[in-house]
């Protein structure tokens, strides 16, 4: 067994907490990255999008054992886990051990959980948990238990609204206290900068389906829509119909549309164990469809309405509807292969995921409205309320939306078509008259110059290393190659020979004399340089002082040079270091990516607003500041081209979060 996505998730980030490490930056895909490396961990590329803090203490307990043997006893605590869930899933249904056995066993994403190492199973345990205790009358329980659930994946948090519609105030405040119990607890051990990421800039994105890459098969409605209607020049550059006012009409109605019946067809005073069942199977079967991000594991927990469904029709002698249940089951969770060619309607046929599980809910609705009880909450307004509110929800989105995705395609006329597609294409540097950036894909970090359009060199250095962060800008190109051994600055045309130890961000001065860098101690960064000629030797200049934690860096000359730095768990600020003022802050707060102009006029960087990061200029003779762009998306790690007029830039438009693409765009006139 090998580490294979995504247990190394988990573990990585609760074993630099419990290391005592800061954890600020921790969704950062090279940060992550790095300290992956430098514990020599054994796969490939990690990252945390989009897992909330919280769920990975889980893992905390096997943090002390290599990660292989933490995975092992991981897979076993799983295993161990299914006895009680079997349990539960028999008391609830009344099925036989053999039947709950045999539903399991059926689960194809049981065993992708297993295989690795993934949440889901314990996430099943915490809903049986919660609906086997609300049907013993354990109302606190299992407002409790849906709040964990919730604090773990989130979409859990729909099962709360049928706590809230049956009136049931006690579990409701159970829900609620433990919810932020679970926050306080997470915040303890993580910092609070961590959450305010997730929350500010991680969620918002998962919610319109960005938080991964969008346009890749999946069982998704969001995913759908986005290879059907929506553009992308490098991963959608044809879609069926290009039209973002369909999508912002289909997207949030369609949802909604979805998850409207499971919430209105809910009766507080119907009591009967059956009628519970089903309100609970349509939630939670309502959820795992409208979800923006469902993998294979995630329909593990399909095993709870399936096990309700097929209780019912063995009771009624349904043979027929219980093999067509047993082939849904099936469809639902047997791995099939990703379409070819360009996208469209037919398209979903080889996705039968989505159809079956719209299939599954449409079926759970029927039963819910043939058994419906007669006479029961003739005078229950709320449902009125409900309605008025979901149709708000679905003009606000509508709108929300149809703006958001015009807005970001105006980022596309200034995208540069790039060679080597990776997930991400970040860090670009003006390069002997081309583009050099950073290429992140399932292979790792790499090098790639590219010079005129579309025409790439082979990517730098040995393929065994990654390449974080990196510099073309002076006598030769430098990068962080990170490894067990630590980061170390070399030359990736021969990386065995390290030049500063403990170092990334290599930056070079005007002159190329000195060379300046970023040395991390348990993962808060101190600004250094030192001269070129000695970089090999001896112990660096600081010219940050204690107490920053260094983002980034901008560098001109030892006595002229700007960084982005947090104090505590404030947000990140720029510093600059002038003649007449050393590292005062320049007002820039919520701002990150400084790049100093080469004549040392112009500052360009990033500024976060409303959750995303924009770019903006400073004048360092006027001090007069203004927005280079106003999109809702990013748009970070700006570098000057030579002619000091125009920015090379990564920016996420139409993308995933911090999956960026290449742009350029003239910023001076």
């Amino acid at each position: 067994m090998t580490l294979n996505t995504d247990f190394p998730n988990y573990y990585m980030s609760a074993r630099l907490a419990h290391e005592g490490f800061d954890t600020s930056r921790m969704y950062e895909w090279p940060w992550i990255e790095r300290e992956k490396d430098h514990r020599g961990v054994d796969i490939r590329v990690i990252g945390l999008l989009p897992i909330t803090p919280f769920s990975t203490l889980a893992v905390w307990p096997l943090v002390w054992l290599p990660p292989l043997t933490a995975k092992h006893l991981w897979i076993l605590f799983n295993l161990a886990l299914l006895i009680p869930i079997g349990c539960m899933l028999r008391s609830i249904a009344g099925l036989s051990y053999q039947r709950v056995a045999l539903i399991l066993a059926l689960s194809f994403p049981l065993q992708r959980n297993l295989l690795f190492g993934q949440f889901y199973i314990v996430l099943l345990f915490l809903i049986v948990a919660a609906c086997w205790s609300y049907l013993r009358g354990h109302r606190a329980r299992a407002g409790a238990l849906i709040a964990l659930a919730a604090a773990c994946k989130v979409f859990p948090v729909l099962l709360l609204l049928f706590i809230l519609q049956r009136r049931d105030w006690r579990a409701l405040v159970a829900g609620i206290v433990t919810g932020l119990a679970a926050v306080v607890a997470s915040i303890s051990v993580f910092g609070l900068a961590a959450h305010r990421t997730w929350l500010e800039e991680i969620l918002p994105w998962v919610m319109h389906g960005e938080g991964l890459q969008p346009y890749a098969p999946a069982a998704s409605i969001t995913g759908v829509l986005h290879c059907l209607l929506l553009s992308e020049p490098q991963w959608n550059p044809h879609p069926w119909q290009d039209s973002p006012l369909a999508y912002a009409l289909l997207a949030p109605a369609s949802q909604m549309l979805l998850l409207a019946p499971a919430i209105l067809m809910i009766r507080k005073r119907a009591a009967s164990r059956q009628r519970i069942l089903l309100e609970w199977s349509a939630l939670l079967t309502a959820a795992l469809t409208i979800s923006t991000i469902p993998a294979s594991y995630n329909f593990v927990l399909i095993a709870l309405p399936i096990c309700v469904l097929a209780a019912v029709m063995i009771e009624k002698k349904q043979r027929g509807s219980l093999i067509a249940l047993a082939a849904i089951y099936l469809g639902i969770g047997f791995p099939m292969p990703s379409p070819h060619g360009p996208p469209g309607p037919l398209w979903l046929l080889y996705e039968p995921r989505l159809p079956l599980m719209l299939i599954l809910l449409a079926w759970i609705y029927f039963r819910m409205w043939r058994d419906r009880p007669a006479g029961l909450d003739a005078r229950d307004w709320s449902r009125y309320a409900w309605a008025a509110a979901m149709l708000a929800s679905v003009v606000l989105g509508t709108r929300s939306t149809l703006h958001r995705e015009r807005d970001e395609r105006l980022e596309y006329a200034y995208r540069l078509p790039v060679a080597a597609q990776g997930f991400a294409n970040a860090q670009p540097q003006s390069f002997r008259g081309g583009v050099l950036y950073s290429a992140f894909s399932f292979d790792g970090y790499r090098l790639v110059a590219q010079k005129g359009s579309g025409r790439s060199s082979p990517s730098f250095g040995d393929a065994s290393y990654d390449y974080l962060s990196f510099t073309g800008l002076g006598r030769q190109v430098l990068a962080e190659k990170a490894s067990v051994a630590g980061s170390q600055i070399v030359d990736p045309h021969d990386p065995l020979h390290s030049l500063v130890q403990n170092a990334r961000d290599p930056m070079y001065s005007k002159d190329a004399n000195t060379l300046a860098y970023i040395q991390d101690e348990r993962g808060r960064g101190r600004l250094l340089s030192r001269s070129v000629a000695t970089a090999d030797s001896g112990a660096g200049r600081a010219l940050s002082p204690e107490g920053y934690n260094v983002f980034e860096a901008s560098f001109l000359s030892p006595t002229e040079y700007a960084f982005s730095a947090v104090q505590g768990s404030e947000e990140p600020r720029i510093y600059l270091e002038e003649t007449s003022r050393l590292h005062s802050p320049v007002r820039l707060s919520d701002a990150r990516y400084p790049a100093l102009s080469p004549d040392g006029r112009w500052l360009a960087y990033s500024h976060l607003e409303q959750g995303y990061w924009n770019l903006w200029l400073l004048n360092r003779d006027t001090g007069q500041r203004r927005r280079i762009a106003d999109v809702p998306c990013n748009q970070i790690e700006p570098s000057w081209e030579p002619d000091v007029k125009t920015l090379l830039y990564g920016t996420d438009c139409g993308r995933s979060i911090w999956f960026t693409a290449v742009a350029r765009r003239q910023v001076i006139p």
